[in-house]
């Protein structure tokens, strides 16, 4: 990954943090363009996407500093009740079947992972990293 690409995703803005039933969730708009027609935003190509541009890295590093503000804000929190997930909307696509939706449940064991290994309180990493490899 070269610098400009991690320089980007640590510059970048939560687009929308929203509750629904209880649950807490990111939002990131995104405007890209990956075809003509809408057989270029299907499920496939939206995850496509997300993994050449590393949304899916920036999606973590959304859902940890949610997971910080509800840790510090919410009482009683417990991200395996409350912390949702991410999704990133694909504003051209939002036509298709899938409305452009790209939707993760949060990755529970590796937001607290990524937690501790920011607080500098991260045990094992190796154990930590085996256990939320996907």
């Amino acid at each position: 990954m070269d610098a400009d690409t991690l320089n980007g995703m640590l510059k970048g803005f939560i687009d929308l943090a929203f509750e629904h039933e209880g649950r807490f969730y990111v939002l990131d708009w995104k405007s890209n363009y990956l075809g003509s027609d809408d057989s270029a935003y299907t499920a496939d190509a939206l995850r496509n996407a997300m993994l050449e541009k590393r949304y899916d890295l920036q999606a973590a590093l959304y859902l940890l500093a949610l997971h910080r503000l509800l840790k510090a804000r919410l009482p009683d929190y417990d991200p395996n009740q409350h912390l949702g997930g991410s999704m990133t909307v694909f504003l051209r696509g939002s036509r298709t079947a899938a409305r452009g939706v790209h939707a993760v449940l949060a990755p529970v064991a590796l937001i607290e992972a990524l937690d501790d290994l920011f607080a500098g309180t991260a045990a094992d990493t190796e154990a930590a990293h085996k256990e939320v490899e996907v």
